[in-house]
C-alpha cells in the first residue's frame, strides 16, 4: 500500500472516532443521523457540479450504496442506543475487514499477499483486545454477542463490508468527493421516511431542543468530521486494494476506545495500548507487502 494511503487513511480514523462519538452522545441517535446527512447536503451542495455523466452502471452503484448505508445508520444508531462506545465500535469495525477480505477475493478478483493476510490478523487481534474486559475473560467478547448491542453490532460490520466494496467500484465511474455526496444523498432521502411517522416526527423535532443553533452546529461538525473520513477513505480506494483499505481505516477503533477512556470514563487503558501496538504492526505489515 502506497505511503500516501496510510497517511489518508489515519487522518480518516480520527475523524470518524470523533464523529462516532458524538453521535453516541445524542440523545435519539437516527435522529440526529438525519439533521447530520441534512448538514451534508447543504454544505456540499456544489460538489454537484462536479458528478459528470456517469454510465448508468454509476447511477446504479450509486443508490445501492446509498440504501445500504441508510440500513447502516439505522443498525449503527440501533446498537448505540442499547451499548457503549468501546463495545459497540471495536466490534462493528473490527468485524469488517474479515467480512471485507470475502468480499474482495470473491466479487473483486483480488489476491492479498501473505503478509497483507497476517496484517488484516493482527489487525483483527487487535480489536478483539480492545474489547476485552479482563485478561482472564478472554472469552467474554464472544460471548457478548449474546447481547442484542453486540448483535446489532455485528450486522454493521457486515453491512459495512459491503458497502466498502461497492464503493471501490463506485469511484471508478466518479470521482471521490462528488460519490461521497451523492450516495449519502440516497440515503438521507432513504432516512426521510421517518417524516411519515408521527413518533419519529416528534423524535426529529425533539432533537434540536432546547437550543437548536448548538443542535444544529453540532450536526454540522459531525457531517465534517464523518463526511471528510470518508472522502479521505474513497481518495484510498482508488489507489489501493479494497481488503487493505478496509483493516487500516480500522485503526480508528484505537481513537475510539482512547476517547472512552479518556473522556467516558471507560476502563482497559493499558490493555487498548497493547491492542494499539498489534494494530499498527498489522498496518506496518500491509503498508510493506500491500
Amino acid at each position: 500500500m502506497l505511503g500516501l494511503s496510510l497517511i489518508l487513511l489515519l487522518i480518516a480514523a480520527v475523524l470518524h472516532a470523533l464523529s462516532n462519538a458524538l453521535i453516541k452522545q445524542s440523545r435519539d441517535k437516527l435522529a440526529f443521523t438525519w439533521w447530520m446527512l441534512t448538514a451534508h447536503l447543504i454544505i456540499g451542495w456544489p460538489l454537484l457540479y462536479f458528478v459528470g455523466s456517469p454510465p448508468p452502471i454509476g447511477w446504479l452503484i450509486v443508490v445501492i450504496s446509498g440504501l445500504i448505508e441508510a440500513v447502516y445508520f439505522i443498525t449503527l444508531t440501533r446498537a448505540y442506543a442499547l451499548g457503549d462506545l468501546s463495545q459497540v465500535y471495536p466490534i462493528a469495525r473490527g468485524s469488517a475487514p474479515l467480512f471485507v477480505l470475502v468480499w474482495a477475493v470473491l466479487l473483486l478478483g483480488e489476491a492479498p499477499t501473505p503478509g497483507g493476510v497476517g496484517g488484516i490478523l493482527l489487525i483483527v487481534v487487535g480489536l478483539y483486545l480492545v474489547n476485552l474486559p479482563a485478561p482472564t475473560e478472554w472469552l467474554r467478547p464472544l460471548l457478548g454477542f449474546r447481547s442484542p448491542a453486540a448483535r446489532w453490532a455485528l450486522l454493521t460490520g457486515l453491512l459495512i463490508s459491503i458497502y466498502s466494496a461497492l464503493d471501490k467500484v463506485g469511484v471508478r465511474y466518479i470521482e471521490p468527493l462528488p460519490y461521497l455526496y451523492v450516495f449519502l444523498a440516497v440515503t438521507w432521502l432513504a432516512l426521510s421516511a421517518q417524516w411519515l411517522d408521527a413518533n419519529r416526527r416528534m423524535a426529529l423535532r425533539a432533537e434540536l431542543q432546547p437550543a437548536v443553533k448548538p443542535r444544529l452546529l453540532r450536526a454540522a461538525a459531525v457531517a465534517l468530521l464523518g463526511g471528510g473520513a470518508y472522502a479521505l477513505v474513497l481518495v484510498a480506494l482508488r489507489i489501493s486494494p479494497v481488503s487493505y483499505v478496509s483493516p487500516v481505516r480500522e485503526v480508528s477503533v484505537v481513537v475510539g476506545a482512547w476517547i472512552g477512556v479518556r473522556f467516558m470514563g471507560e476502563a482497559g487503558g493499558r490493555r487498548r495500548v497493547v491492542a494499539a501496538a498489534l494494530i499498527a504492526l498489522g498496518i506496518g505489515l500491509i503498508a510493506l507487502t500491500g
